[in-house]
């Protein structure tokens, strides 16, 4: 499985001796993590946000109850595996396994390299894939090319252009069986998919009024 460890900022990596006190950490800072999940998730995830807002679209991780939620709606037979589109620091991917889907089951797809490295360190049992996620049918195995059961979408769908959109949901479909759910959430009070232009059928499957901000989740299915 790839890792991209080594592309990362961390790795005990020394920084500059400038502004250093004489311990030889920077000033008002311990020791620098040794291993990509050693780093604070919230500070991680602010980092990566502020270097793409856009791709991220919160400042701060889902909270437990929105990977519940989603967790309550995955469908899983014994033979297939649930997709994960953008792991970020692990909020959604902790309330699957916690719900059952045995970590050999479940396919994490993050884009973000010190998201990646993170996720892949933190969850070294789960398959963390390094790739974007319109990629979808190269980056999985091939035996498990229509034996996705549920995608849980983690990405912000709603900001991004309907082209994009079309090509992410069709690559999506395109490895689950006939009838089983896309799930996304957005903090938004309208569906974060373009129903009709996509030709897909989606309903608001409840809310996660605790996270920050409060979080609707979409089922959607394609006939």
């Amino acid at each position: 499985m790839p890792t991209d460890r080594a592309e990362t900022t961390l790795n005990g990596k020394k920084f500059a001796a400038r502004g250093t006190a004489k311990n030889g950490h920077p000033r008002g800072h311990g020791p620098r993590p040794h291993s990509p999940a050693q780093e604070n998730p919230a500070w991680l995830f602010f980092r990566r946000w502020a270097a793409n807002p856009v791709s991220i679209a919160s400042i701060t991780p889902s909270a437990p109850s929105l990977g519940r939620l989603m967790a309550r709606h995955v469908r899983r037979e014994a033979d297939e595996i649930v997709v994960e589109y953008g792991g970020g620091t692990g909020a959604i991917t902790r309330a699957l396994l916690e719900s059952g889907i045995p970590a050999s089951r479940l396919f994490v797809i993050e884009r973000d390299k010190e998201l990646h490295a993170y996720m892949a360190a933190k969850f070294p049992t789960v398959t963390v894939l390094h790739g974007d996620v319109k990629d979808v049918r190269s980056l999985l195995p091939p035996q498990y090319l229509g034996k996705v059961g549920t995608i849980v979408c983690g990405i912000p769908m709603i900001l991004i252009p309907i082209e994009a959109q079309r090509q992410i949901i069709d690559e999506a479909y395109a490895v689950m069986p006939q009838g089983r759910q896309f799930l996304a959430f957005t903090y938004s009070l309208r569906s974060p998919l373009r129903r009709q232009a996509l030709t897909l059928t989606g309903k608001r499957l409840g809310w996660a009024m605790s996270n920050i901000p409060p979080a609707a989740v979409w089922g959607y299915t394609r006939s």
